[in-house]
């Protein structure tokens, strides 16, 4: 089969590029391996703008739960920094019946998608990638285009086949419980646990669905995941001493920063084949959907111009917003990185809600630094690191 444009994986990255390229009246395949949409482990927080930036309406049907704010826990739980406010509301999604919202655009747009359909290799052709061989219910298939989208997440086929630079491109290993019958108050509060002894170089996290359940993950560096998870669940009895593990899963979040190159020729990635993720919080449900929809401007446009130079356009103008907030809270992990339990209590004391969101987001991170520069232990340990 013959395509304008051929996406792999149908996530929020590949789903808002095929949309946004159908569109445009191109011919789109999209090539999913799993049977299922949302099967990947995800912790499924977003902010309210999430919706905006997928343009679709937040129908009940697609959240679990309305997040009113956040606690954030320093090693000394008692030093909680709250995250409260109207700025701050957000949701739990459902992220499967999220992802089949998307698809139905796409769908609707006009795309092909093929689920069970696992990419096993890119055709070249006189040096540009050409096609794509996949395996659909173990059945050989291949298509042809003329620009392809690698949005098949962490390991991707698509940047490995098209020898993508990988320089940089780190993972944090995380792990995940939806458990039932958990005891959490205030269950539109997420929680957000730190500290070395908690989670290495790395968070745990407290996330409520309903009144049933919750996701209770951990993502964790240079150590096993799933014994922290274990331990920080013991240690909270409060909160999980009569429930009980429903489903369990884990995989890798890129916390790298985005990669150097997202275009090479007539081939784009973007979501998580390219580390388009917030790196402090691991959040790339928003960062992804918004790097598909530029990139499918972006191949649209080349595709009507012939012009496979504008494919350009999707890091130029992904990098003005994401790609610098991606850059700032790199940043800000890499001084995190450097701090003991005590220092993180230190912040605890300092900071409050705004300071941890700017923080984390890579937003107004200047701000914090200076106040940070008012404190000496602040100023020496993380100020200097930011500024």
């Amino acid at each position: 089969m013959d395509y304008d444009a051929v996406v792999v994986g149908a996530g929020p990255a590949g789903l808002m590029a095929a949309k946004r390229i159908a569109k445009k009246g191109f011919s789109v395949l999209i090539l999913e391996k799993d049977k299922d949409l949302g099967t990947r482990t995800c912790a499924e927080a977003v902010s309210t703008s999430a919706f905006k930036t997928a343009e679709i309406s937040p129908s009940p049907s697609l959240i679990s739960n309305n997040v009113d704010g956040a606690y954030v826990y320093p090693p000394d739980e008692g030093k909680a920094v709250k995250i409260y406010g109207a700025t701050y509301k957000g949701y739990i999604l459902n992220k499967p019946l999220f992802l089949c919202a998307l698809a139905s655009e796409a769908v609707s747009a006009g795309s092909d998608l093929q689920m069970r359909s696992e990419v096993k290799k890119v055709v070249r052709k006189s040096g540009e990638a050409r096609g794509v061989v996949y395996e659909q219910k173990g059945e050989t298939k291949e298509a042809s285009f003329k620009v392809l989208i690698g949005a098949d997440g962490v390991g991707s086929v698509v940047s490995r086949e098209c020898g993508f630079g990988t320089e940089g491109y780190e993972l944090i290993p995380t792990m995940q419980y939806v458990m039932v019958n958990c005891n959490i108050p205030e269950r539109g509060m997420i929680r957000i646990y730190m500290g070395n002894e908690v989670a290495p170089l790395g968070y745990a996290w407290v996330f409520a669905k309903n009144e049933y359940m919750a996701n209770v993950g951990i993502g964790v560096r240079g150590k096993p995941a799933k014994p922290y998870l274990d331990k920080f669940v013991a240690n909270h009895p409060d909160f999980f001493k009569n429930a009980k593990v429903v489903k369990e899963g884990g995989g890798g979040v890129p916390v790298g920063g985005q990669l150097k190159e997202v275009v090479k020729g007539n081939v784009v990635l973007c979501g998580d084949s390219s580390g388009q993720v917030i790196p402090i919080t691991g959040g790339g449900i928003r960062t992804s959907m918004a790097a598909g929809s530029i990139a499918g401007e972006a191949a649209a446009e080349s595709l009507g111009s012939k012009d496979l130079s504008l494919l350009e356009g999707y890091p130029a103008n992904y990098n003005r917003y994401w790609g610098s907030r991606i850059k700032q809270s790199l940043r800000v992990l890499r001084a995190l990185e450097r701090l003991n339990d005590d220092d993180l209590n230190l912040l605890g004391d300092i900071l409050n809600g705004d300071d941890v969101v700017d923080l984390a987001n890579g937003l107004d991170v200047k701000r914090v630094a200076f106040k940070l520069m008012r404190h000496p232990v602040a100023a020496v340990k993380i100020a200097s690191i930011l500024l």
